[in-house]
């Protein structure tokens, strides 16, 4: 019989997609064969009504990668700078340098992006910023007050972005209201991810909320057509079922505060977590070894985070009941 396999890895969301999302797909797919609109007008105008803003300020891609990929871009010249955290999402990086943009890293602080360790860091050549909130891999989130704070410290000529994948997981009362604060701070740039707590990681679409001048300038440097028709319409139809990210969001807690309880009772380092998977360090590269070796040998796969340049640490997704009991089982040796 062949061992079912629980992917705890790329912080999916282990409850599908709104059937909402679903049920679209299946009267559009006959469609395929035409092409997708190139300015995906509804979809943005939907997204406006829900932010209150204009369709001008909202771009929408393949990914909110490709938002990334694209202010990298737009925004930094050959001779200037990037900055954001080590320890955090690895695209950051990953397109500064093939883009040849120089990206510098600030530290954490206890596994917090703390705002005032990138103020050292700031220099003429400085003109992006990325802070994604909750770190990823981390899960600690900044505050309002945090942001606001280096918004109002950084020049109006540095475009800080604040990358807001995984906010519907947010509880804390905290959390910035980052709508409010673009309001003041034009240089603001909020992301946002149908791919976590919509479900539609495999159709590939994010979105950006930005000024109009910057939504401009990233527009015309992203692929035509780049988003697909099944993703587009997916969208729109996930956009009205709240139901189902109230439903994925109050699981996901209920399970995070589950597994954090129990690995800590199991003697693990880690740390309160934000969103939907969670943080566990060793003090040795052997350690961690041994247990990712032992989940994956039970068909459990989770992230080993060397792809983030860590060797001694390993990222979580936080799954259903019975897959998160089978990993707390597994790592007590009693395998179930």
């Amino acid at each position: 019989m062949t061992k079912k396999v629980i992917k705890l890895s790329a912080n999916e969301n282990c409850y599908g997609c709104s059937p909402l999302a679903l049920e679209a797909i299946q009267k559009k797919y006959t469609d395929v064969h035409l092409y997708p609109e190139a300015n995906p007008i509804a979809l943005k105008g939907k997204l406006a009504d829900k932010y209150g803003v204009t369709t001008k300020n909202i771009v929408v891609g393949a990914g909110s990668v490709s938002i990334i990929d694209g202010l990298i871009q737009t925004c930094v010249a050959h001779d200037e700078e990037v900055l954001t955290f080590e320890n955090s999402f690895i695209a950051y990086g990953q397109f500064s340098k093939m883009h040849n943009r120089n990206c510098l890293f600030a530290p954490q602080s206890s596994l917090h992006c703390d705002p005032e360790n990138l103020l050292p860091y700031i220099n003429a050549q400085t003109r992006l910023i990325f802070i994604a909130n909750p770190n990823n891999p981390t899960g600690t989130i900044i505050s309002h007050t945090q942001l606001e704070g280096i918004l109002i410290k950084v020049s109006k000529e540095i475009i800080v972005v604040i990358d807001e994948a995984y906010s519907e997981y947010v509880t804390d009362p905290s959390f910035p209201n980052s709508l409010e604060l673009q309001k003041k701070h034009p240089n603001l740039v909020i992301l946002h991810s149908f791919s976590k707590i919509y479900g539609l990681a495999g159709l590939r679409i994010g979105y950006g909320i930005m000024d109009e001048l910057i939504a401009t300038k990233v527009s015309r440097h992203l692929v035509p057509f780049s988003m697909n028709y099944l993703s587009y319409t997916a969208a729109i139809a996930a956009l009205d079922d709240m139901i189902f990210l109230s439903q994925s969001a109050k699981a996901n807690a209920e399970e995070r505060d589950y597994l954090y309880n129990e690995l800590i009772k199991l003697g693990y380092h880690t740390i309160v977590t934000h969103a939907n998977y969670i943080y566990v360090w060793f003090d040795r590269n052997e350690e961690k070894k041994i247990t990712y070796d032992m989940l994956f040998h039970h068909g459990i796969i989770i992230c080993d985070l060397i792809i983030f340049g860590q060797e001694k640490a390993l990222r979580i997704t936080i799954g259903y009941k019975e897959a998160n009991k089978k990993l707390i089982s597994t790592l007590c040796g009693n395998i179930i």
